[in-house]
């Protein structure tokens, strides 16, 4: 008995039934729901976490501190509709942030973190689903169906090209877009695989819900019904019938869109004039000079997917006259040729070439004939980065099994994410150093004079007025150094910080006369307060306290959204013993934005002032 015992522990002991029973269960806990978003959420807070107190940069401040409507909302949806119905989810989410931090960083940054790994987990779902379709189900194994998807959505996560859309405050924008984007294609890919048709109708109606998100948060967007039909051409075997029903499903739904915009913004389509002005943010760029420059902003983006060694903050990109120019028509071939590829390999390679025509459909919005003043920005490739993604993967854990064996693939994917997760963090980290972000952006692209603005700016903030004038020097032409700048091409916000730095600098007449010149500039009411505000901050600075309270009053009734100039008539009330107003003033404020600080100090000295201390009341330049 012992010895056949033994014996049939041997003959089990020398079965590959030994082995396989670990590698199942592997397999099946990496495949198991919450692993992959688990994994997703521990690596964005490693490259994510510490850039909670980024501050405010760039369009920032025109879209959240200085907006009324974010710090003045009255918690209606149509005061949001009118500002920017075709964007009204972004700003509602921007004004409940407002609600809940107002002006504190930490908060917002927050909830950037959160749609990243939310937008991550849709990219895992998409692909879990595209590796179980018909055309390539059959192709990959099941490690591949577990590793692909995974590989794909920590590349989604982790790349430093994806930085811009997540730490740039505002410019969740594009990552909640894109969160609604991918999970309506995923929400597509599962109701085609539904078995039942309960669940068929819940993920259809999932997809639906998502694509009218997505359409109201960014126009990028409106290329989601082309994207949900290349899907089903490339990933299910679709008669030609079901196809052109499809087909003529992805019309009814663009008619429909027409329709919105024709009816509840305003866009007749009959009108010319209309439609020409709905297609374009500036008027400054011809289309053509538009279509020519992006083709080779669409070659920068792809080269600094593949490497990401040269990111900038604000590039200085030059234009392209025109088609007929020599590199407009190398970036068409290449393009042409890319294209090409990918929908000659759309059956034979569905997931690849499903990734190239992808990466044109994301940027087709933003990178074709619809010019934008600012030719390229990183966060616009936030979304069609999941389309290069999708190509890398397929070929490390795929393309190389011929040959490597598939662990090599995953160490070398392991090794790329590590590398890539890196640069991410350190990314990050020079976003939490103004001056270090903006003086490497104007190593980068010394041409860029808003990259020496706002350095300048930021050199004034740090107490050093001199760098600072040395900053803004190179932002203006030197034909405008010295001479009368309400002529010259410097900018409103150049002008107002070389006052800041001259009011610093105790060089009051000099501030003023450049304030007397500029204020003949055309300029919006906002810009225009900011130079009363200025002129009322230097003459406080010389004790003329009756007209730097005339400059306050008139900064405020030129634009009364503005906090800066209540704050700083705070001072001369506090001054002239008119505690009462200047409390009232301070409490304006805090109605709008509870955490600012130099009205909190005001209230306190204005309590001192009542007692018979005479303190020195917070004041707060404009920079």
């Amino acid at each position: 008995m012992k010895k056949s015992r033994k014996k049939a522990i041997g003959k089990a002991g020398d079965s590959s039934h030994v082995i396989k029973p670990p590698v199942a269960v592997t397999v099946s806990r990496m495949d198991d729901w919450w692993v992959g978003p688990l994994i997703l959420a521990m690596l964005v807070a490693i490259t994510y976490g510490h850039t909670l107190d980024v501050p405010f940069y760039l369009d920032d401040f025109s879209s959240i501190q200085e907006n009324p409507v974010i710090y003045q909302w009255d918690g209606s949806l149509r005061q949001l509709w009118r500002y920017s119905a075709m964007r009204i989810i972004a700003y509602l989410s921007l004004a409940l942030n407002y609600q809940m931090h107002a002006f504190q960083v930490t908060g917002y940054h927050v909830v950037n973190i959160l749609i990243h790994i939310l937008a991550g987990m849709a990219v895992l779902g998409l692909l879990k689903g595209l590796v179980r379709t018909p055309a390539v189900s059959q192709a990959f194994s099941t490690s591949e169906k577990t590793w692909i998807p995974l590989a794909a959505a920590i590349l989604f996560v982790l790349h430093p090209l994806q930085i811009q859309a997540v730490t740039y405050i505002v410019q969740r924008i594009a990552s909640l877009a894109a969160l609604f984007y991918v999970l309506s294609m995923a929400a597509f890919i599962q109701a085609r695989l539904a078995d039942q048709q309960r669940n068929r109708v819940i993920w259809i109606i999932l997809c639906v819900v998502s694509a009218g998100c997505a359409i109201l948060t960014k126009q990028n967007t409106a290329t989601l019904p082309f994207s949900l039909m290349l899907l089903e051409y490339g990933f299910f075997q679709t008669s030609p019938k079901k196809l052109g029903v499809i087909i003529l499903a992805g019309c009814i739904a663009l008619l429909a869109a027409g329709l919105i915009l024709v009816g509840v913004f305003d866009y007749n389509p009959f009108s010319l004039q209309k439609m020409l002005a709905m297609t374009r943010e500036t008027t400054t760029i011809s289309r053509v000079s538009y279509l020519a420059t992006q083709l080779w902003v669409l070659l920068r983006y792809i080269r600094l997917f593949f490497w990401p060694n040269d990111l900038h903050i604000d590039y200085d990109f030059p234009l392209i006259d025109g088609m007929y120019n020599g590199q407009a028509l190398i970036g068409l071939l290449i393009h042409v040729g890319i294209i090409g590829l990918g929908i000659w390999q759309l059956k034979k390679h569905p997931l690849p070439a499903f990734g190239l025509l992808f990466f044109y459909l994301a940027h087709a919005v933003e990178s074709s004939i619809i010019p934008i003043r600012d030719v390229v920005f990183e966060h616009r490739t936030y979304l069609p980065n999941l389309g290069l993604i999708m190509v890398c993967t397929w070929f490390i854990l795929f393309g190389l099994k011929r040959w490597i064996p598939f662990n090599a693939a995953v160490a070398i994917f392991l090794v790329m994410a590590c590398g890539l997760g890196t640069a991410t963090w350190l990314r990050n980290q020079q976003w939490r150093d103004p001056i270090a972000l903006w003086k490497d952006n104007v190593r980068k692209a010394p041409g860029n004079k808003r990259g020496w603005d706002i350095l300048g700016k930021h050199y004034l903030q740090a107490g050093q007025p001199e760098n600072a004038l040395v900053a803004l020097n190179h932002a203006m032409d030197q034909s405008d150094i010295g001479n009368d700048l309400s002529n010259g091409s410097a900018s409103v916000e150049t002008i107002l910080n070389i006052v800041v730095a001259h009011k610093h600098l105790k060089r009051y007449d000099r501030g003023l006369a450049i304030i007397d010149q500029a204020l003949h500039k055309d300029m919006s009411p906002m810009n225009r307060s900011k130079f009363y505000v200025n002129r009322g901050n230097i003459l406080f600075d010389q004790q003329h306290l009756d007209q730097a309270e005339a400059a306050f009053r008139e900064a405020i009734k030129i634009y009364p959204a503005g906090l800066t100039a209540r704050i700083n008539l705070t001072v001369i009330l506090g001054f002239t013993n008119r505690i009462a107003e200047g409390e009232a003033l301070c409490h304006e404020v805090l109605a709008i934005d509870p955490n600012n600080d130099a009205a909190k100090r005001n209230i306190a000295l204005l309590a001192d002032l009542k007692k018979g201390i005479r303190g020195q009341v917070a004041g707060k330049d404009r920079k």
